[in-house]
């Protein structure tokens, strides 16, 4: 018998292409860690009004507004992907 795992309905706020209802949108996970968040990792998200693009840490994705426009708070740097060393 396979049994389902219920995630927790937060973890669908990480996932591309989520769009909070401030018009900002996942665009990928960079797989870097939080720097104001310990244990959670930073998101690429992009406003879908004006194009800027910031990083922002999982646990406050589906409430963030645009710091660029929205009033919201600055983001998380953002950092390029590191190398994939095995593949």
């Amino acid at each position: 018998m396979v049994r389902k795992i219920r995630m927790p309905q937060s973890a669908a706020t990480t996932r591309p292409g989520y769009r909070n209802d401030h018009g900002q949108v996942v665009v990928r996970d960079t797989g870097w860690g939080s720097e104001s968040f310990p244990g959670q990792r930073v998101y690429h998200l992009r406003c879908e009004h004006c194009g800027f693009e910031y990083g922002a840490n999982g646990t406050d994705i589906a409430k963030r507004l645009c710091p660029s426009h929205q009033g919201g708070v600055k983001g998380e740097r953002l950092r390029e992907v590191g190398p994939r060393l095995f593949d």
